[in-house]
Parts: structure tokens; C-alpha cells; sequence
């Protein structure tokens, strides 16, 4: 496996290097570890020419000899020209500003694949690299402290989702300071949250600090013409350190199951529309930009958790986005054979003697990836996928839906595809590499089944014939038909 290359853009690499006016910079301790695990194992740090440009900005000029000086000791990119339709892709508007060129010249040496990862505390720059599709390459500090954690097997604290009531929580917390910005009478309503003992996921850092937070309340007065059984998303937050770092993603499926177990009939949040970020995480778990906003202006944002009739004229990957997880069309589907080491990481909700919320940031996520040497080429996006737990349960245990597929023996080429949804680390990867072609599969995980299906019942069932030794496609039209009653396809 060749070296994994990290650009750190300005503000990455002023914490690193702790450049700060008279304190510590406040990302030191977490640039520096990152720094320190990449270097101890042989990854590329680089910086790119657009931060000289940056660090010349500085009016301090003593500050700015010393900085300087410190970018010469990194390694340093040679100029690169941006692919064409770039601007536009990451949805810049031209005439570009300054710190805009920079930030383009960082998208588009990740673009170029000059390296693997950018790494940035710049939450706007993070935006930019979701509109261009380089999200899941562009990482804030923390997560990509996870990510090098996970590559490298190191053992890692890793984030878990608690369910808390809003009375046990600190209005000190940090999380809350940005909130008191969006909405200036925060503290009158927080104490009135708090009296209501209203119900609250939480995810906490190492510190004991707040790192994503979800207030909930069921409304059943039909507001907004939803009808009964509503789930209101009062607050749902991630600290500003720990963006990017997939928390968002993590506390988000922690409320769609609150939702699914409350029997709710639809989901609904209120952005502002300056969250950009926010807002695209919301469209890619299904919800919809309504044409009402609050007195406030802020967006309403609205997920159905039932789908009417008409909702199956939509492909399985568009109406799983839109009304899952727990909600499939079965039209082509595909039994996934694996071990159980594999299957306790990716689902590690699932296993034999595990909790509600897991402990892997990847096998919490909704979008993941798995990895094989099976040699079938007919996935589509939209397939379904019934993960077979083989050697102890011999069971169906979890589903998903397929996104997109991609083959190569080439471990760098794996690791970018699968990027940071990987539950392997890069010498696992390079192995499987190393014995033939490897097929991975970006899905988007449905569910766990309450009740696994044992073998004799899915043979009974026409799903199988026999112990699955590879991935292979269910062809028997009453296995198909089975699968789609267990999991309540409408049609």
C-alpha cells in the first residue's frame, strides 16, 4: 500500500504547528495527535503553495517570518492547475475572492488526486467539497484522527449514542454557544426543554463534552398539516469540532429509529439556510425542503416515515433514501455471505451480545461499504442486500441497498472509493488486494432484523438452496416474493 498523502489547509496547519498570538492555539492537542500517528506511520503530510499565499496575509510580522519558516519544514505540493468545471461543481461564484481561490486551490489538489485527504477545520470549504463530491475525502481534525485510527488499527475511543433527558444536560456545554447566536432568547427556552423532561440524544467526547445533540418531541396536533404522530426535531446540533467527523450522520440515524419506535408518521426540523451543510445532510436521509418557513425565516424540513402508494414510481435507491431505513422496493436482491469477524464490525449493533448504539463510527454510520473477492459484476444501485452471518448463527441477520459498486486490485483505488465508510484497516485492505480482484460495495444500511432468518427458513423459503459460499443473486421468484412480505414492500 503507497503511502496515504494528507494536504492540512491554513488552519490545519496553524494548529499543528500551534501558531496563535499569545495562547495556544485551541486545536493544538488534536492537530498534534493527528500529526503525530500519521508520522508514525509513514504517511505523507503536505501543505499546498496557496497557504504561503495565506500566511503573507498575516500583519504581524514577526508571526509571520516564524510561520514561514515552519511551513518550509513540511512537505509542499507543486502548483496545480484545477480540472475545468470545477468553480462550478463546488458551487463558487465568480469573481472569486481571495481566500476563495485558496480554498479552491486545496479542492483542486484533492481533485487532481495529488492526495487522499484534505484536511480542514474550514466549514465552508467542507461545503464546498460536498457540492463537488469530494465530501467524504475532505475531513475536519477529528475525523480524520478516527479515520487514521481505523486505517492503522489503533484502538480508539470511538463515539457511541446515548439517550439522555434534557434536564441531565449542561446550558454550559460549548455545543450550546452557537445556538445563542441563531436564536437569542436560547436559555428562556432551554429552561422550559428542561422542565418538560423532553427526550434527547447525545453523543459525548472524551472531555465530557457535547459532541452532537438531538432534542425530540411527539406532536399530536397535526401541525404543519402533517397529521397525528409527528416527531419534531427541536434541536439537533454538532459541535463546531466535531464537524465533518460523521456525527452528524450517526445522531441523525439514532433519530429516525426513535422515530421508527414511537410509530412516528413524519419527521420534521427547521433549518436556516445558511447551515449548508445541514441541509444536505437532511436531503440525503430523505428530507424534503417544504415552501413554508417559520416567523423566523428558517427552512422546514420534512421526512415521511410511511410511504403512500404513489411512492413506488420512484427507483429502490431513491425510495429507500426517501422513506428508510426501514423502507425497500425488492426488486433484484442479493444474499451477502460473511464472517463473523466482518459482520461484528460493520453491524456491531447486531451482534450476539451488543448494545442498541455500537462502537464503531463506521458500524454506527447509515452509508457503508463492504468489501469481497466475489466475482459477480451484476449489482445495481438499488439492489437489494441480505447479509448472511456464516460459521456460528447461520442466519440472516441485516439488510441494505446498494449505491454504487466498484473492482480493482489496487489498494489505493479501493481506499478512495470506499473512503471513510471503510471497516478496514490498509493492511487489510492491501491483502485482499493482494489475493485478486476486489469488488466494493458503497450501501446504505436498512436495518437489523429483529428476528434472523436461520438457513432451514430461507431454504424452506426459496431464498436459498443451499450454505451460500459467495455473493449470489436470489432468481427464485417466491423467495423473492417472501422477501418482499417480510420486508413490507408496498406493492
Amino acid at each position: 500500500m503507497s503511502e496515504l498523502k494528507l494536504l492540512f489547509d491554513t488552519n490545519a496547519f496553524y494548529a499543528c504547528e500551534d501558531v496563535h498570538v499569545g495562547r495556544q492555539h485551541a486545536n493544538a492537542d488534536l492537530a498534534t495527535a493527528l500529526k503525530e500517528l500519521a508520522l508514525r506511520h509513514g504517511c505523507g503530510l503536505y501543505l499546498h503553495p496557496a497557504t504561503e499565499v495565506d500566511i503573507r496575509r498575516t500583519q504581524n510580522e514577526s508571526l509571520k517570518r516564524a510561520t514561514l519558516l515552519k511551513f518550509r519544514q513540511w512537505r509542499q505540493l507543486a502548483p496545480i492547475r484545477h480540472r475545468s468545471g470545477l468553480i462550478e461543481r463546488a458551487g463558487y461564484r465568480e469573481p472569486l475572492s481571495s481566500n476563495d481561490q485558496v480554498d479552491l486551490a486545496m479542492l483542486g489538489a484533492l481533485d487532481n488526486q495529488a492526495v487522499d485527504l484534505l484536511i480542514t477545520e474550514d466549514r465552508r470549504l467542507r461545503e464546498h467539497a460536498e457540492q463537488a463530491g469530494l465530501g467524504e475525502q475532505t475531513l475536519s481534525l477529528l475525523a480524520a484522527l478516527d479515520y487514521l485510527k481505523q486505517q492503522f488499527g489503533q484502538p480508539a475511543l470511538l463515539p457511541t449514542v446515548q439517550g439522555r433527558s434534557s434536564y441531565a444536560l449542561s446550558v454550559e456545554d460549548p455545543i450550546f454557544a452557537t445556538l445563542r447566536d441563531d436564536y437569542p432568547e436560547f436559555n428562556e427556552w432551554w429552561s422550559r426543554v428542561a422542565k418538560e423532561h423532553r427526550d434527547c440524544l447525545t453523543i459525548e467526547g472524551v472531555a465530557g463534552n457535547l459532541e452532537a445533540l438531538a432534542v425530540l418531541k411527539m406532536e399530536v396536533s397535526g401541525e404543519l398539516g402533517l397529521g397525528r404522530d409527528v416527531l419534531k426535531l427541536c434541536t439537533f446540533k454538532v459541535a463546531v469540532d466535531a464537524e465533518g467527523a460523521r456525527r452528524g450522520e450517526l445522531i441523525l440515524r439514532a433519530v429516525l429509529q426513535y422515530g421508527r419506535e414511537k410509530k412516528a408518521s413524519s419527521i420534521y426540523v427547521t433549518v436556516f439556510e445558511h447551515h449548508v451543510g445541514l441541509l444536505r445532510l437532511f436531503a440525503d436521509f430523505g428530507f424534503i425542503t417544504t415552501n413554508q418557513r417559520t416567523d423566523r425565516g428558517e427552512l422546514i424540513l420534512v421526512k415521511r416515515c410511511r410511504a403512500d402508494l404513489s411512492a413506488i414510481n420512484v427507483s429502490p435507491l431513491e425510495y429507500n433514501r426517501l422513506y428508510g431505513p426501514g423502507a425497500v422496493l425488492v426488486d433484484r436482491a442479493f444474499v451477502v455471505p460473511i464472517q463473523p469477524r466482518w459482520h461484528d464490525i460493520l453491524y456491531p449493533e447486531a451482534r450476539l451480545q451488543g448494545r442498541l448504539f455500537g462502537d464503531e463510527p463506521s458500524g454506527n454510520a447509515m452509508l457503508k461499504a463492504y468489501l469481497c473477492h466475489a466475482s459477480t459484476r451484476q449489482m445495481h444501485p438499488g439492489d437489494l442486500l441480505i447479509f448472511y452471518r456464516s460459521s456460528d448463527i447461520r442466519a440472516a441477520t441485516a439488510v441494505g441497498v446498494v449505491e454504487d459498486t466498484h473492482v480493482s486490485r489496487d489498494p489505493v483505488d479501493i481506499r478512495r472509493f470506499v473512503s471513510t465508510r471503510t471497516v478496514y484497516t490498509d493492511h487489510e485492505v492491501a491483502g485482499l488486494c493482494e489475493a485478486g480482484e476486489v469488488l466494493a460495495v458503497r450501501f446504505r444500511q436498512d436495518r437489523i432484523l429483529a428476528r434472523p432468518w436461520l438457513l432451514p427458513e430461507l431454504v424452506r423459503e426459496g431464498v436459498l438452496k443451499a450454505v451460500p459460499q459467495s455473493i449470489q443473486r436470489i432468481h427464485n421468484e417466491r423467495g423473492v416474493q417472501w422477501l418482499r412480505k417480510q420486508l413490507g414492500d408496498p406493492r
